[in-house]
């Protein structure tokens, strides 16, 4: 029961993913046509052999007087086989290797899409090294799973059926003595592969883990050298990497002692045919060519059973990578699909939140019934201690997740009944958090607006107050940036981003802590810029800076959840103890 069961999950786990590999029917189609045909050339093979043997050198009578021609149509009629046989299997191994990555493409995007929609929550309980390995390294097991192995399992399966049949043909006797010990290897297989799939879900798990501390130390490799804490790395870095190691030879002794079991039992049965035939042969039961014939069938059947096990493996190692991206493909996304149809206002005037309460998984209240409305034509400031959630309500903005209780409304319309994407595409935002790839400043910038000109691209940077950032480059806006970013500082980053998010002119702008590490100069620049901005769009700004609150139509002060005070910074510093506070506080470090 126990195997059944495994196997059952095996089957499970591999209908998942048949969405991948039905589109390839055809294809799949000519694949089993030219297997079976060379399956046909296989079981041809042995008679040349035998007619060579039997009628020309150990006849039973005279040797017939056309031995020559015998011999040489037998060699013609060998080659051709072989030839045909060759050609055959290499169209195929060629047609399957393009089903092969074709359907790698296409399930890695499923997983990659799938990823990239689900929830925050979700990011920040796996690390992102487990989660790339999943995409490059568990993706092709599972394809190994569902291409190569479940073609090569279907096609040796019927070449051993047809072998089996040419053994009885041959001789009934010698046959039901050679196939009687193959229930017992199928049990070893199965017994040792599921041993096999434990050792490879375990590997895997340490792979993510190698692969993620790699991500994190390469990442911090400034901060390390910073602390002096190299040695501390590289041996964290070791430890891993031994434990991974373990790991992999445990899966190397699984897969070997399958392999070597089942050569071991197949070599005995090879043995056994062979002394059996032979006393048949010398009992006058059978002659001397039929008994060649019966033992290149023997060897024959031996390779599918070989193939078995060996794909046997790749079924164990399939399954287990499987499961692992089947629990990234369970995950729902936090916001399901919009309704056919629907599509966000023209020229949205304002951005509501009403009675909004939000509460993450782990307890944590982040809003408590705020109450805000964002009007187009205002520039409005967002402040507040760390832990305040400002970061939630931008979130809740965008529809990164809707609110446990409450509206946010975009002109007059829940969120939740608007197109997603097209709602998106009408907001730019700017993180604190500068999100820059490793490509070109122009390909980081033309994720704002793929369509953009030279001269918007420019006018964005002159904007953000970046445009000298770029001049200093001596590739300009073709020149490339490391991975996140490397290569600017952090205030270059952060008006970098800010331009990409001008570039988009959309609706709504959100700019998360835009002063952040420039001089006073620069950071009027992006005041007026914003103010710019905010005339004919719903702007927010999220900001410690107060030294520049005084520029702002409304600030808008947030602590623990709740909204405290809402007006002029001046009114809020006369009548919101709480924010004047905050304001002093804020001054003190900065003196």
């Amino acid at each position: 029961m126990k195997r059944l069961a495994q196997l059952s999950r095996s089957f499970a786990v591999a209908r998942r993913f048949l969405p991948e590999v039905s589109g390839h029917g055809l294809k799949l189609a000519g694949v089993a046509g030219l297997y079976l045909a060379a399956i046909l050339l296989e079981l041809g093979r042995p008679w040349p052999l035998r007619w060579v043997i039997d009628d020309v050198l150990a006849p039973s009578g005279s040797p017939p007087a056309n031995s020559g021609e015998i011999i040489l149509y037998s060699g013609l009629a060998l080659a051709a086989i072989l030839a045909g046989k060759a050609l055959l299997e290499y169209l195929a191994t060629m047609l399957v290797a393009a089903i092969g990555h074709r359907v790698t493409r296409g399930l890695r995007l499923r997983v990659f899409r799938h990823m990239v929609g689900l929830s925050p929550d979700f990011h920040a309980k796996h690390r992102s090294g487990d989660l790339l390995l999943r995409l490059t390294g568990d993706v092709p097991m599972v394809k190994d799973m569902l291409v190569d192995a479940g073609v090569q399992m279907s096609v040796r399966g019927i070449q051993a059926i047809g072998i089996a049949v040419m053994l009885f043909v041959v001789d009934p006797v010698l046959a039901a003595s050679v196939l009687l010990p193959l229930p017992l290897i199928a049990l070893v297989v199965r017994f040792l592969s599921n041993h096999l799939r434990i050792a490879v879900r375990k590997q895997r798990r340490k792979e993510g883990e190698l692969a993620s501390y790699m991500h994190e130390a390469i990442e911090a490799t400034v901060l390390l050298q910073a602390l002096g804490r190299e040695d501390h790395a590289i041996q964290r870095f070791a430890r891993t990497n031994r434990t991974s190691a373990r790991a992999g030879l445990k899966v190397a002794r699984a897969s070997a002692r399958l392999g070597g079991a089942v050569e071991g039992m197949l070599a005995l049965a090879f043995a056994g045919a062979m002394t059996f035939g032979a006393w048949r042969v010398h009992e006058g039961m059978l002659r001397l060519g039929e008994l060649t014939v019966f033992l290149s069938y023997v060897r024959g059947l031996l390779k599918p059973i070989r193939a078995a096990a060996k794909h046997q493996a790749r079924i164990a190692k399939g399954t287990a990578c499987g499961e692992r991206i089947l629990r990234v493909l369970d995950e729902v996304a936090a916001i399901p699909p919009s309704a056919p149809g629907a599509q966000p206002p023209e020229r949205p005037e304002t951005l509501v939140f009403e009675g909004v309460h939000y509460t993450y998984a782990d307890g944590t209240e982040a809003l408590r019934g705020v109450d805000l409305r964002l009007l187009r034509g205002e520039l409005a400031a967002l402040v507040g201690p760390s832990g305040a959630g400002k970061s939630t309500l931008i979130a809740l903005a965008l529809r990164i997740f809707d609110p446990d209780q409450g509206e946010v409304r975009l002109g007059g319309i829940p969120l939740r009944e608007l197109d997603l994407d097209a709602m998106r595409e009408g907001v730019a935002i700017s993180l604190q958090n500068t999100i820059l790839f490793g490509e070109s400043l122009r390909e980081n910038l033309l994720l704002g607006s793929p369509e953009a000109t030279e001269e918007e691209l420019w006018a964005a940077l002159e904007a953000a107050a970046a445009a000298d950032i770029v001049r200093a480059q001596p590739e300009g806006l073709d020149a490339l940036l490391g991975s996140g970013g490397v290569g600017l500082s952090g205030g270059e980053a952060r008006r970098i981003c800010l331009a990409r998010a001008l570039l988009r002119n959309a609706d709504i702008l959100i700019v998360d802590e835009p002063f952040g590490g420039l001089d006073r100069a620069t950071a009027l620049r992006l005041v007026e810029t914003l103010r710019a901005a905010a005339r004919d769009r719903i702007v927010l700004v999220v900001t410690h800076a107060v030294e520049h609150l005084e520029a702002f139509d409304r600030v808008v002060h947030l602590d623990r959840g709740r909204i405290l005070g809402d007006g002029r910074h001046v009114d809020l510093l006369a009548g919101d103890r709480q924010y004047s506070r905050l304001v002093g506080e804020a001054q003190e470090v900065e003196l």
